[in-house]
């Protein structure tokens, strides 16, 4: 282990509890490549689940030096091969900067990425395409390795990155020789998506001035029809925090989203304010304050299973999960709102970042989307109509397909 500032289990079985470590140089690969966040589907979220599949839980029995803070390890949040004929292209997408070394190894032919100071946020066996079988993933105590295995040799053909603001790592390959590549059937996986009706029973929400239209109705209207939207693509497992016409407190619809280990939460409202000429839907986020709040929520220990970690080690915890989960809503927030666009007016600077309560769920993305101005006369003949709710809400049901697809938005240089 050298100079590190921990010490690591020994048990094969804790391996994936490795978090920090000293700095890796490769023997056969000269180039030490920064790699960050690039353009990728959120394969994995990094929440109570993941940690307890990753483990950092080694930070919990660590002696956390000022350094060891300061180099917080990058988390590995995908892989994506994509075949490209003659080639294939893998990207690898990580939260911050790190460096890496790559290898190629035979019998059997594999291509080796070790990325130093990363840990592992993503599932250990993701699909290949093309030249790539599969790929494995590993947590070792001073790096993370991504294991391609390859259906027959394979040379570099090229590879580029992005810039420190969007340095995206991609290496392209090709076979040395003929192959047949093996089907592999598509794994489904339903994610679990939250869906919250604002306000209700006892709490109407905004009122139009025109129609007298209450905000509690409409929204769970549009939830509902949200919900219908996504149960209809068979690939996710919907939770209403309301589907009648009754008040639930802001900590109960928090802890069914945490509770639910909700990839996703979206919370549906509609606006109101003093000036009428205030229209069109907007999406907020968590901001700074409400992101400290967020961290509160997750108490003193932090349970792994058989782990459990406490002090300085859950601020590290801790902040990753919010780092995480802060990026997540910001990106589904940037996926719905073009969306909405489509259907209905928005607002000006449409992303907005606020300290609202039902936001707070540290370890869950969360969006409250809402969906227009009660108070404005248009919005409200608009919000009063079943086709337009029907019309935001299949907007937003786009927005969760597009979320949990990739390849995403955020390309480099994009």
């Amino acid at each position: 282990m050298g100079n590190s500032p921990f010490r690591f289990a020994q048990n094969p079985r804790d391996e994936v509890r490795d978090a920090m470590q000293l700095a890796v140089r490769s023997p056969s690969f000269s180039t030490s490549y920064q790699v960050g966040w690039g353009s990728f589907p959120p394969f994995m979220d990094i929440n109570r689940r993941t940690f307890a599949l990753f483990g950092a839980t080694a930070l919990g029995s660590a002696a956390l030096s000022g350094r060891a803070f300061a180099e917080a390890p990058a988390a590995l949040r995908g892989i994506l091969v994509q075949d490209a004929g003659a080639s294939v292209r893998v990207s690898v997408a990580l939260d911050k900067a790190t460096t890496a070394r790559t290898m190629v190894l035979t019998g059997p032919d594999r291509f080796v990425i070790d990325l130093e100071n990363a840990v592992l946020a993503t599932g250990r066996e993701l699909p290949g395409a093309g030249v790539v079988r599969a790929v494995r993933c590993a947590q070792h105590a001073a790096y993370t390795r991504v294991v391609l295995d390859l259906e027959a040799p394979v040379s570099l053909v090229s590879h580029s990155l992005g810039g420190r603001r969007a340095p995206d790592m991609r290496f392209d390959l090709a076979a040395s020789a003929p192959f047949t590549p093996a089907a592999s059937p598509r794994v489904r996986q339903r994610r679990k998506v939250v869906i919250d009706a604002g306000h209700g029973g006892r709490d109407p929400g905004a009122v139009g001035r025109t129609l007298g239209v209450y905000e509690k109705h409409v929204v769970l209207d549009a939830a509902l029809k949200l919900k219908q939207a996504l149960e209809h693509r068979g690939d996710y497992h919907v939770v209403m925090t309301r589907d009648a016409d009754r008040y639930v407190e802001h900590a109960e619809r928090v802890r069914i989203s945490r509770e639910a280990n909700a990839d996703l939460f979206i919370s549906i409202h509609a606006d109101a304010n003093a000036n009428a000429e205030a229209h069109g839907a907007s999406v907020y986020t968590l901001d700074e304050r409400g992101a400290a709040r967020a961290q509160n929520m997750m108490g003193d220990t932090i349970d792994l299973g058989d782990t459990r970690v406490r002090g300085q080690a859950r601020e590290v915890l801790v902040d990753l999960f919010q780092r995480e989960t802060t990026n997540r809503s910001a990106q589904f927030a940037e996926i719905v709102i073009p969306r909405l666009g489509e259907v209905a007016p928005l607002l000006r600077n449409t992303h907005r970042a606020a300290n609202l309560y039902v936001l707070l769920a540290p370890d869950v993305p969360a969006v409250l989307i809402e969906t227009g101005f009660l108070t404005n006369a248009a919005d409200e003949r608009r919000l009063n109509q079943p086709r337009e709710r029907e019309a935001m809400a299949e907007a937003m049901a786009r927005a969760v397909d597009a979320y949990f697809a990739g390849p995403q938005l955020y390309a480099a240089g994009a």
